[in-house]
């Protein structure tokens, strides 16, 4: 006897609907595994690509270097800080390019009763756009090395996301709040910077920044944050750290930019793994209840099987109508976990920030940056059929148990 596949799918799906909350929840359990699994794939191919952008906007031959936290000195007391006499230690290494140091501190930024929290960053102005490839002038100058009241401002700083108008502007005036400090310092804004975004997660646009000069006055100490140490190329960045590690031993702590991409994705493939096994239970548990559905559902219909059978239907044409429901769950299952986990994924991009308890450029400072999943044809594919295979290796066992099952017995059972 001949059965056409569109009249076996509309069997199964008749199936389906005859059991509609043990069908829900077996679908509603491949969804929730496959909208995991595509979620987590995605959002970490995107953090990986997010930090590799990242890297290129300050270079794969720049390293920072600060001081070494909860350092003291042997024999004495005080923490160790990195001053205007390392810098030109570290400026003689072999290899070395150039060295610019920094200061930075997190800030509360206001102007006109309105404010924002964000950093204040001196630094060599001159080095801006060598260190943070693409950044740019959006309007007015770069502060005058020798004017301590003189500052440039990100974008977000001049013009707030989410505000109707601008915060700053060219020749205003703007105070800002360092940490947990009551006074404030003023600055005259000469220049706004164009959006830029973050830098391994230190947003430029939300930072002031002033003069290295004004800065070591302001800040009252010699003393700075980190240095950025630029190598001649990127094949340098390997031995320039060596030999600064083996000169300051404990005493400083060095990244480069590969380091933190090894390092970021090490985590991120950790948690990939154990959070891709949590959507690999709900897998399994999916497939249980696919199993357990089937079961019930053939002793249910046994009687109808064994009319089927002397209607003439075969083994194989009793065992596809059941592994059909099994492909029609999958298939379902599959197509509502892609979307979730699409969703999901953005959800999750946006809702992890990656933060520090202070704020500072980039590898050592605060703020955050969200990133963008990344979906790829396989990716997507194997999000939509993984589920079915699952699924049919669930149902296989009851479909072959009913293609099986002696037409004589099954017309008797009640």
């Amino acid at each position: 006897m001949q059965v056409r596949v569109s009249d076996v799918f509309k069997l199964a799906f008749k199936a389906l609907r005859d059991r509609k909350l043990r069908s829900v929840l077996t679908i509603l359990g491949i969804m929730i595994g496959s909208a995991i699994i595509l979620a987590l794939i995605a959002s970490s191919s995107g953090l990986s690509v997010g930090i590799e952008a990242q890297i290129e906007r300050i270079g794969a031959n720049t390293l920072t270097v600060s001081s070494a936290r909860q350092f003291f000195v042997s024999g004495g007391g005080t923490t160790f800080q990195l001053s205007q006499d390392d810098v030109n230690i570290i400026r003689s290494f072999q290899g070395v390019s150039d060295v610019i140091p920094y200061y930075s501190r997190g800030a509360t930024i206001s102007s006109g009763g309105s404010s924002i929290q964000g950093a204040l960053m001196g630094v060599d102005a001159s080095a801006l756009f060598k260190l943070y490839k693409g950044l740019s002038l959006h309007d007015g100058t770069l502060p005058d090395p020798y004017d301590p009241t003189a500052a440039a401002v990100g974008y977000a700083i001049a013009f707030p996301q989410g505000s109707s108008s601008q915060l700053t502007g060219l020749n205003q005036m703007i105070s800002v709040t360092l940490g947990s400090s009551t006074s404030s310092l003023a600055f005259l804004v000469k220049g706004v910077l164009s959006a830029y975004g973050s830098v391994l997660f230190s947003n430029i646009d939300d930072t002031i920044f002033i003069s290295l000069q004004s800065a070591q006055i302001l800040l009252k100490t010699p003393y700075f944050s980190g240095m950025y140490v630029v190598t001649h190329t990127p094949s340098d960045v390997a031995v320039v750290q060596q030999n600064i590690e083996s000169f300051y031993g404990t005493q400083v702590r060095v990244m480069s930019p590969g380091a933190m991409l090894s390092s970021v994705e090490s985590i991120t493939s950790q948690l990939t793994v154990f959070l891709g096994s949590i959507g690999g239970v709900s897998l399994f548990v999916a497939a249980v209840g696919i199993t357990n559905t089937m079961f019930v559902s053939v002793m249910e219909r046994t009687r109808e099987i064994g009319i089927l059978k002397a209607l003439g239907y075969r083994p194989k044409q009793i065992m596809g109508m059941f592994l059909s429901e099994a492909i029609l769950s999958g298939a379902i299952g599959g197509v509502g976990g892609t979307l979730l986990g699409y969703v999901l994924s953005f959800l999750i991009g946006g809702a992890l920030p990656f933060s520090g308890g202070s704020r500072g450029p980039a590898f050592f400072g605060g703020g955050s940056a969200s990133f963008s999943p990344v979906f790829t044809p396989e990716l997507i594919l194997f999000s939509l059929l993984f589920p079915i295979g699952i699924a049919v290796l669930a149902g296989l066992y009851p479909a072959w148990r009913a293609a099986r099952m002696n037409a004589v017995v099954a017309l008797k059972y009640e």
